[in-house]
């Protein structure tokens, strides 16, 4: 069950919108993607990151990421200022597409669906209330755990990172997930994992459950 507590029950049931995160929220996958991201590493040459630097990741488009990890790299000794300036493989764009083809190749096919939540999803679209999926995570992605997991008919709309100038913890990805609802924030809920995005539903002014293991454990609501 993705929760017992009659507070999250209650605020689930009298939202008209609900605005899913995907990676992490919807599907097991973060540690999929903390493979992905220490494969490219290695492939390069490159220390791994620690689990608990990966984690503070989550939700964090990929060009803050990406920045952040050079920069820990460059600090670290393991790449120089040179090496980050000229090399085309440490750019954060090329980077990023590396990731990313690591991860859909070989990672992103064992994500594993989290039972409680897609049975939520289902049952909060058979009562008529709107859905919507606001990930960080590129189009390519969102449509195939979609579609591999039979969860597209019950989203009304999908809501990727490069449909927005802001990722999160900046608010634009909720909003737009809300408007594509045509509902207000005040009208829906928000369901993340992550600390990026329980920070982009509160400067939205949404409320927000943190989601963890397929289970709903807190009740944020938005300051107004």
């Amino acid at each position: 069950m993705f929760t017992t507590d009659p507070t999250i029950l209650a605020r689930i049931a009298a939202a008209r919108g609900l605005i899913f995160d995907m990676d992490g929220t919807i599907i097991d996958s973060e540690g999929n993607h903390h493979k992905a991201t220490n494969h490219m590493l290695k492939d390069l040459g490159l220390p791994p990151l620690s689990t608990e630097v990966l984690l503070s990741y989550a939700g964090l488009p990929d060009k803050p990421m990406f920045q952040d990890i050079l920069e820990r790299l460059e600090q670290s000794g393991h790449i120089s200022a040179e090496q980050r300036r000229t090399d085309p493989r440490l750019s954060v764009a090329a980077l990023a597409a590396t990731k990313r083809d690591i991860y859909e190749q070989i990672y992103m096919p064992q994500d594993v669906l989290y039972a409680d939540m897609a049975t939520l999803i289902k049952d909060c679209a058979a009562r008529g209330q709107r859905i919507a999926l606001a990930t960080s995570s590129p189009r390519s992605q969102a449509d195939f755990i979609l579609a591999t997991s039979g969860l597209k008919p019950y989203f009304d709309s999908v809501i990727t990172g490069d449909m927005v100038q802001h990722g999160k913890p900046a608010p634009d990805i909720f909003l737009l997930a809300a408007q594509s609802l045509n509902l207000t924030p005040a009208e829906c809920l928000v369901f993340e994992d992550g600390a990026h995005g329980l920070n982009a539903a509160q400067a939205a002014h949404i409320d927000a459950l943190h989601c963890l293991n397929g289970e709903c454990q807190a009740y944020y609501p938005a300051q107004r």
